[in-house]
């Protein structure tokens, strides 16, 4: 459920004048392989054609990149589908270190199992970056029907119920600023009204909880609570991720709390402090 993501923005970058024309191949190389990168990150696991499409190069090009970064470490195919490629630890833990998420992961960790004993759903971390929320660490369900994710993989805010418990906890100004328009559609349930998201930020304000049903996914389910920093500001999200037939709405109000005191544990740690 992780993997509907749109193509990579990054672009090549142009060769500067007075460049040999060894060193134009050598960094065109390097940004083909860095958007490459970028790429799997965003659609892992993913498959070969699929990329190549994406980024519009051959995919002779694109199976040679692949090959390439997984022999230095920062892809690797999977055990079931060894046609289809997703970071390594190695790429995630360079992203983790630039973000600071380590100190998050560390805080959350604890709350992450008690939420996960509790309940005994998947329980994911998540952070901002840009307008998306990136999976940093997760809690797999006791249940043998449960989502799968892949740590490292990410989804436009609107479409979660993490990235929507993030906007709901930012200044209302800055999360109109990320929910401009167009808004992706991933499922038929997704909602790209802004104003009618912006409805929903208010009530997730005011429970302290949001919550999605089949908006990325059409089976999946989720309730999200912001993580605050010291200033009051989301730094993260706790969520539960459920298949639908085990979310009745009867069952929201109780969830959303336990999230939401969860996450508020979190908060409480990395030094916020409710006025």
């Amino acid at each position: 459920m992780w993997n509907d993501l749109p193509h990579s923005g990054t672009t090549v970058a142009s060769a500067t004048v007075g460049s040999t024309k060894s060193d134009v191949n050598h960094m065109r190389s390097v940004s083909v392989a860095l958007a490459v990168l970028e790429a799997v990150a965003e659609r892992q696991p993913v498959g070969v054609s699929e990329l190549a499409r994406a980024m519009e190069l051959p995919k002779s090009t694109m199976q040679r990149m692949l090959l390439t970064l997984g022999e230095l470490g920062w892809i690797r195919a999977g055990a079931e589908e060894p046609t289809r490629w997703s970071l390594t630890s190695k790429a995630m833990s360079i992203g983790s270190r630039h973000r600071g998420d380590d100190e998050i992961r560390r805080v959350a960790l604890p709350a992450m199992h008690a939420l996960s004993a509790a309940t005994g759903e998947t329980v994911h971390l998540s952070v901002l970056e840009e307008r998306r929320v990136v999976l940093i660490e997760k809690i797999e369900s006791i249940h043998p029907v449960r989502t799968h994710t892949t740590i490292g993989n990410s989804a436009p805010l609107h479409t979660t119920a993490s990235g929507k418990a993030i906007l709901a906890a930012m200044p209302q100004a800055q999360a109109r600023a990320l929910l401009r328009a167009p808004l992706e559609a991933l499922t038929e349930r997704t909602q790209t009204d802004v104003p009618t998201l912006l409805e929903e930020l208010g009530r997730a304000r005011e429970d302290g909880y949001a919550v999605t049903v089949g908006t990325r996914h059409p089976e999946i389910a989720a309730v999200g609570a912001a993580v605050l920093g010291a200033s009051g500001l989301p730094v993260a999200s706790l969520s539960l991720s459920l298949p639908v037939h085990r979310f009745p709405e009867q069952s929201w109000p109780d969830l959303g709390e336990q999230v939401a005191r969860a996450a508020a544990e979190c908060s409480r740690e990395l030094g916020w402090r409710p006025a």
